[in-house]
């Protein structure tokens, strides 16, 4: 899951470790001093991400960072690529043959995560501050509105810090015109998203929602006294009205100043100064692969075509499949109702610590049109007290509910966070995003969590089939679009061509050239998941065990795809006693079927997909789908389901 990283925007959070040396050959002793090193000095470079990430920072020997947000200017992206290029040649001095299994895994994912944040941050010119929905004008808002005070100086440390933004906000606008004088600007529509999201917030002034939640807060702070409560919330008071409100204000003016200054059409490899490699580099962040942009597009096309056989084949064998949907809901109303259900049917997952947590609903002001619910990553000294909020404006029905909270809670982002951290990991790994395993695991365990809703099996079904086509559909457009440069008509085309409805193709193309990227990890996560679970359960048969399957998963924590694969085929080689594996990657060597015909692995490349138009009945409209990615916060992307025959 994404650790908040607000210097900078996707950026590294890597640190040097100031004065080590570290010499070929050395033992692993040396190489996980080397590792919690990093993670002290990350911690030690920002304070937010400090208070999000860890409770007792003086116990865990990380010196308070200064007060601020972060830095925002363009300057930062060039430090950021440095410093990760430094932790990079650092961790290559250490012998990877020398080091245990689990610091090797350690090694490759601290590899992965620099070299994806050192590629994204080279190319400042692409990188957008102020995007819809992922923006740092979002971010802030609940990172400030989530905090949490453990202490009196927190109560302090929190109002330097929000007597900041206004610098910060004065970089990013900086950086932000610089694009703009070279052509990169937000879209038409993309602005007009991002200066409703802004109205709404600074149209409320002694209601805003920092300072009723401030207020909230204060209220409940045993360790302060009345008259202390009543200073804090006078400054607080201040500096939201007369600091924090206006700096958002002052956004809103120049970004419409700026308004059309955007230089070409399509999606962001269309951009000429760099957008296709920033593209890249954010799809190999995004989707935990390596593959080219053009393999990921083929074994997802592929993956699409057999479940849409099975989806005709539904249909076929139920022609009331669509008034069952419409009218089957599960019995459970309340978030509570709900959460305490999906925890007690967890028995295809390996048993997790005993949490507990806490669900509500976000006010309308700092609640995004497009965001339905986030979990609030846990600091790794107090993973056991949790946080769920939901945007109840967006909750269409108890079956919307049901899913969102599979996917936010159990056993969903909840379980998989709280299961990993009472594995006592390196402390390193808790604060390396990994985002496509961490939402593909969210979209896993919600498609999962409909086997258990106590509706028809063929209605079930039909929500796990429509769910998974809807992420992929914009998932796969997303990487035609923004990475292949297709127009309108290439969308339309490649849509039909596999059996989607291609009248959708206008809407996914704007949306995806909106928020480039923003639904990879979510469609293409949830593929490599079920595929993964496919392959294991056809080459094992009897003798596959989901809960062993799913321990599998967890066990190696956020990680990319190549060692998730690894793990799998390591699995399948003892249950079934076939193949050949090799350690530290992807798999070369794969199984085999008795009598020694290959194993078609799922993640192979494949050629392009192609069927004849009218193969199977146009299938899936546009989806409304949005991600805010924030400190230690999860905002989960969701998908409005339409009629697919529409």
């Amino acid at each position: 899951m994404m650790k908040r990283i607000l210097s900078i925007l996707l950026s590294a959070v890597m640190t040097v470790s100031s004065g080590m040396i570290v010499q070929a050959e050395t033992g692993s002793a040396e190489f996980d001093r080397f590792m919690d090193q990093e993670f002290i000095d990350t911690l030690a470079s920002d304070y937010l991400t400090m208070h999000y990430s860890i409770r007792d920072y003086k116990s865990a020997g990380i010196e308070k960072p200064e007060l601020t947000v972060g830095d925002a200017g363009w300057d930062s992206f060039q430090e950021a690529v440095t410093t990760c290029q430094e932790g990079l040649d650092r961790l290559k001095q250490f012998s990877y043959e020398s080091l245990s299994d689990t610091q090797k895994r350690d090694y490759d994912v601290y590899q992965y995560y620099t070299e994806c944040m050192r590629d994204m941050n080279r190319y400042p010119q692409a990188a957008g501050y102020f995007d819809p929905g992922s923006g740092i004008h979002d971010i802030l808002l609940t990172d400030f509105t989530e905090f949490v005070f453990y202490e009196k100086e927190d109560v302090s440390d929190y109002l330097t810090v929000l007597e900041d933004v206004p610098n910060y906000l004065d970089d990013a606008l900086e950086v932000t015109k610089r694009q703009a004088e070279n052509g990169f600007f937000l879209t038409d529509s993309q602005l007009d998203e991002t200066l409703d999201s802004i109205q709404k917030f600074t149209a409320k002034k002694e209601d805003n929602e920092l300072i009723v939640v401030f207020n909230n807060n204060m209220d409940s702070l045993s360790f302060l006294s009345e008259q202390e409560k009543k200073e804090y919330r006078e400054k607080n008071r201040e500096i939201v009205l007369n600091r924090f409100i206006p700096a958002y204000e002052k956004v809103s003016k120049q970004l419409e100043a700026l308004r059309g200054s955007r230089s070409f059409e399509g999606g962001l490899c269309n951009y000429e100064d760099g957008g296709e490699e920033y593209y890249q580099a954010l799809v190999k962040y995004k989707t935990g692969s390596s593959a080219s942009i053009e393999s990921q597009l083929h074994e997802m096309g592929y993956f699409m075509m057999d479940l849409i056989d099975e989806y005709v084949e539904l249909y076929e064998a139920d022609p009331f499949l669509d008034s069952k949907y419409e009218t089957k809901t599960v019995k459970l109303k309340t978030p509570e109702e709900i959460l305490s259900y999906h925890q007690n049917h967890l028995q295809d997952y390996p048993e997790g610590p005993e949490v507990s947590y806490q669900s509500s609903y976000l006010d309308k002001s700092v609640a995004t049109d497009t965001v339905i619910a986030y979990y609030m990553t846990p600091p790794l000294d107090d993973y056991r007290n949790n946080v769920i909020k939901i945007n109840g404006s967006n909750i269409e029905d108890e079956n919307s509910l049901y899913e969102t909270l599979a996917h936010e809670g159990f056993p969903g982002h909840l379980y998989q966070t709280t299961w990993y951290l009472s594995q006592n990991p390196s402390r390193i790994r808790t604060i390396i995003d990994q985002i496509g395993y961490s939402e593909g695991w969210g979209m896993y365990a919600e498609v999962s969590s409909w086997d258990n809703a106590g509706l028809d099996q063929n209605v079930q079904r039909l929500h796990q089939i429509w769910t998974t086509l809807a992420y992929c559909e914009d998932a796969a457009v997303d990487l035609g679009v923004n990475g292949l440069g297709w127009s309108i008509e290439d969308t339309a085309e490649w849509l039909e061509s596999i059996g989607f409805n291609p009248d959708s193709a206008e809407s996914l193309y704007e949306y995806v050239m909106d928020h480039p990227g923003l639904i990879l990890p979510y469609g293409f996560g949830l593929m490599r998941f079920l595929k993964l679970r496919s392959t294991a359960e056809q080459f094992i048969g009897s003798g596959f065990s989901r809960k062993e399957f799913n321990e599998v998963l967890l066990s190696g924590g956020p990680r990319q795809f190549d060692l998730v694969e690894t793990d799998v085929e390591r699995y399948i080689e003892e249950k079934t006693g076939i193949g050949s594996l090799q350690q530290g990657g992807a798999a070369s060597a794969k199984p085999e079927q008795p009598g020694g015909e290959e194993i078609f692995l799922p993640w192979e490349e494949a050629s392009v997909p192609r069927r004849p138009s009218g193969f199977v009945p146009a299938l899936i409209g546009a989806g409304v789908f949005a991600v805010l990615l924030i400190a230690g916060i999860i905002f989960l992307n969701r998908h409005r389901k339409k009629d697919p025959l529409a």
